[in-house]
């Protein structure tokens, strides 16, 4: 047996023991109720995964109005002042601004996401060991809420810098300094958006001019075409109009963007000021929606266009996206040329709420996002979780998402019990380089994520990948606690 032989017996047995585990772990998922109440033996009703739901009639019988103590109470935010969120009883009448006209009934409302990952990550890069740590973020949100439409939000990420080596963590292996303290008041977001109709009603007192324009500006995250396109925080102005009409279709949407500074480039950092322009264009038809996006990235020798198309249906009861996504240069310094095709295949399987999905994809060329952060994965990321980055510290996604002459798909199941409070993703996505010039890889993984109360969820996942061309092979692990509150 030469070397190609052993390499790939190795593969599937790697895969077959992998694919045992994830079906031994879906068994042990499924609650000792359900699988009481089916009259088959489990390996007789293997299929769907997860919990059943059947069909649900019409109630004969008289059901009793919910009211106070019947409902539980809605789980307090971390801060609240004014009239509470998703309150009941009278709100606060506010008050006129002068010369606008506007009603204002402000209200402060600041909430969190904090995540704390205990990981290990190989992805076999030449030079690289394996890390192992403890990495947190957290996420706090401010919203001072004016009116229903015009509020202004901060947004801070006071353990992390937005950027995979400056997480505060503390590593077991792989990095020089066992803790790492990255602790700041940076802005992460900063931003007032409204509408003008709504900020500005003495313009228009009877309500029939056309000045129902909603707008933005400041710095928030951007992202068109599922990150495809773009997925970055930027500072900007943003300017959308919803509702329009258009003959044989139910809306239009157009909004366009100019952003001036923090565009994170493949080929620059942050700090570089390439000033951006965008055009958004979102068409609701009879049976598709249909996205056209267009951004030209100005950026002294650096200049770039780039082109997303999408198309988002239901076709016999299946859920399909066809996305297009091209880059254009423009300059010779510039990324690079090149397009990214992708299908978006989904079906619910039959007697439950599971999930089954197959994603391919085709690059053609170097196709290069117009803007992304570094903890984000590249624009395979959208397509599985083979494809993604958690976005916290140094755990990247399983298989490298960038794109150069490459084809593959994604293939998963998602399965769901306890009435959605715990869910598990099974994935096998591959990358095939086809122009010779890398390697491929072959990668097999899970996530579960299970529902601990109002505030805590619970995330482990694993991966397993193969690569050729001599590359060593990829491993993963990682548990994740994530608190919103």
């Amino acid at each position: 047996m030469n070397t190609i032989q052993r390499r790939v017996v190795g593969f599937q047995n790697r895969i077959a023991r992998l694919g045992v585990a994830a079906v031994i772990g879906a068994g042990l998922l499924s609650s000792p109720a359900q699988a009481a109440s089916n009259d088959k033996a489990w390996y007789d009703s293997f299929w769907p995964l997860g919990q059943r739901t059947g069909v649900v009639s019409l109630n004969k019988e008289y059901v009793r109005f919910k009211g106070v103590g019947d409902i539980p109470e809605r789980p307090a935010l971390l801060f609240e002042a004014g009239d509470i969120f998703l309150g009941v009883g009278n709100l606060y009448e506010g008050f006129e601004v002068p010369l606008t006209g506007a009603i204002w009934q402000p209200r402060l409302w600041a909430y969190m996401i904090n995540r704390t990952a205990l990981q290990t990550f190989d992805n076999a890069t030449p030079g690289r060991i394996r890390d192992t740590e403890i990495a947190n973020r957290m996420d706090l949100f401010v919203n001072l809420q004016l009116t229903g439409t015009d509020k202004i939000l901060l947004n801070f990420r006071p353990t992390d810098n937005n950027e995979p080596g400056r997480f505060t963590k503390y590593a077991f292996e792989g990095s020089d300094d066992r803790f790492k303290n990255e602790f700041n008041l940076d802005l992460e977001a900063f931003f007032f958006e409204g509408d003008i109709g709504s900020l500005f009603p003495k313009i228009d007192v009877a309500g029939i001019k056309p000045i129902d324009f909603g707008f933005t500006v400041g710095r928030q995250s951007i992202v068109f075409q599922e990150g495809i396109l773009i997925t970055d925080t930027v500072d900007m102005f943003g300017l959308v109009r919803n509702n329009l009409t258009l003959k044989g279709y139910s809306n239009l949407r157009i909004s366009g963007m100019y952003a001036w500074n923090r565009l994170d480039r493949s080929n620059r950092t942050s700090e570089a000021d390439p000033d951006m322009f965008g055009l958004f264009t979102a068409i609701d038809g009879h049976v598709s929606t249909f996205n056209i996006d267009m951004i030209y990235v100005r950026d002294d020798d650096a200049d770039g266009a780039y082109l997303g198309l999408s198309a988002i249906q239901r076709l016999g009861g299946i859920s399909t996206a066809f996305r297009f996504n091209g880059s254009l240069a423009l300059d010779n310094q510039t990324v690079g040329d090149g397009a990214l095709l992708s299908v978006e295949v989904s079906h619910t399987v039959p007697g439950s709420d599971d999930i089954i999905y197959i994603n391919p994809y085709l690059g053609i060329g170097n196709f290069t996002q117009a803007g992304r952060e570094a903890v984000n994965g590249g624009p395979l990321g959208s397509l599985g979780i083979m494809f993604a980055s958690p976005n916290l510290s140094l755990y990247g996604a399983e298989i490298n998402p960038f794109t150069n002459d490459v084809v593959g798909f994604t293939m998963g199941y998602q399965a769901f019990w306890d009435n959605h409070n715990r869910n598990m993703i099974l994935e096998f996505a591959n990358k095939i380089d086809y122009d010779g010039r890398s390697f491929d890889s072959y990668a097999l993984g899970f996530q579960v994520q299970q529902k601990i109360n109002r505030f805590v969820q619970l995330t482990f996942e694993s991966f397993f990948a193969v690569n050729t061309d001599g590359r060593d092979d990829s491993t993963g692990a990682r548990f994740e606690i994530q608190v919103v509150y």
